[in-house]
């Protein structure tokens, strides 16, 4: 027991005195401070580490498609992103929300704090079509077609808010969810993304009537843009 008891001394006093020298050693090193960058900036700092490449998103839409999407995921879920043709060499790039409120700061935020990029433009949220665009906007979810030209829609005024009941053919209980988020798609292209969300309260979305006597009352769908501007027009005048 003796021997035991004399040796730890030894022991410990060996480890302190490494320690001890350890700490002198990090008391002269330079402190390493780590930044890490915010999700935004890594985002574009990625974008323009790539942004040759995804000139060519026309080749293979899928594959550059799926990429943006991945990158502007780490973001935030529910961000979407769509890219136009070049036109006079430049691409529009848009970022979205999908409609989805809770995003529209954020969207505008990614917008705001985009490179300035030759040969590319970044608009936050999808942008009105005119109506000439919108007659050759035909959307087919699952096995039913929304046809812009054939729908209409009736306006609910409820004091200073609007309401909306979209009517378009083949709407049914079963397959009322899926008509509703393609109306709404629609929809994000003939108001702009940004009006469709705040200019409307509510949408709701019905069956196109049978009867010429049933449909009296009910407009156009693709005059939709302009009822809702002329709607808030007024209420500024009042």
């Amino acid at each position: 027991m003796k021997q035991i008891l004399f040796i730890i001394p030894v022991i410990v006093a060996a480890i302190t005195a490494g320690v001890f020298e350890d700490t002198k050693k990090e008391a002269h090193m330079p402190r390493m401070v780590f930044v890490k960058k915010d999700a935004v900036e890594n985002f574009w700092v990625w974008f323009k580490g790539n942004e040759k490449r995804l000139r060519n998103f026309e080749s293979d839409p899928d594959k550059f498609f799926t990429e943006l999407l991945t990158q502007v995921k780490k973001i935030r879920e529910g961000l979407a992103i769509e890219l136009e043709p070049a036109q006079k060499g430049i691409i529009t790039m848009t970022v979205s929300a999908n409609g989805n409120e809770d995003l529209f700061d954020l969207v505008k935020s990614i917008v705001a704090r985009a490179p300035v990029v030759k040969g590319w433009q970044f608009v936050a949220f999808r942008q009105r079509l005119i109506p000439e665009q919108m007659k050759r906007m035909k959307l087919t979810t699952k096995d039913h077609e929304l046809d812009p030209e054939q729908m209409k829609f009736f306006p609910v005024i409820s004091g200073d808010s609007l309401d909306l009941i979209i009517y378009a053919k083949g709407v049914s209980p079963e397959n009322y969810n899926q008509v509703a988020y393609g109306v709404l798609l629609l929809l994000d292209n003939l108001l702009g993304e940004y009006d469709c969300a705040t200019k409307v309260r509510g949408y709701d979305f019905h069956n196109m009537p049978a009867g010429k006597e049933d449909s009296e009352g009910l407009l156009p769908l693709l005059k939709l843009a302009d009822y809702v501007d002329q709607f808030h027009a007024s209420k500024k005048q009042k």
